[in-house]
């Protein structure tokens, strides 16, 4: 199985990092739906040219969210999909909250204006949900 995500290995982010955004988004948009296995951590770590411990450091953050079950000698496995119904938290809790402003603010700082940030945001939620 091939896994449709980017990885920028010159990005301040970090790959695992990366690898687990990547996958998530995957789940949230429902292309990998819940029971769908993911690649092993050594087929993964060929098809995006990282160490297998990079890949394993992702799939640990995706299973601590809840949203990947992994058992020794088991492939992992997508637990839960995007919820549609009714939620128990909040769509911004306060880390992501502050995430989103910390970005806003960098946005700001590179001199965007209101207009051009709501335009981005716009843009962006279009080409995630597409």
């Amino acid at each position: 199985m091939v896994l449709s995500i980017e990885i920028d290995l010159d990005a301040a982010v970090p790959i695992y990092q990366q690898i687990a955004d990547g996958i998530r988004a995957l789940i949230a948009r429902g292309s990998l739906a819940p029971g769908a296995e993911l690649p092993s951590v050594r087929q993964l770590g060929a098809q995006v040219g990282v160490n297998l411990n990079t890949v394993a450091r992702a799939y640990r953050i995706l299973a601590d969210e809840g949203l990947v079950d992994l058992k020794q000698g088991a492939a992992a496995r997508v637990v839960t999909s995007a919820h549609k119904g009714a939620r128990e938290e909040p769509v911004l809790d306060d880390d992501a909250r502050r995430r989103l402003f910390d970005l806003f603010s960098r946005w700001i700082l590179r001199g965007a204006t209101h207009k051009e940030i709501d335009r981005a945001l716009k843009s962006a939620t279009a080409e995630f949900f597409r």
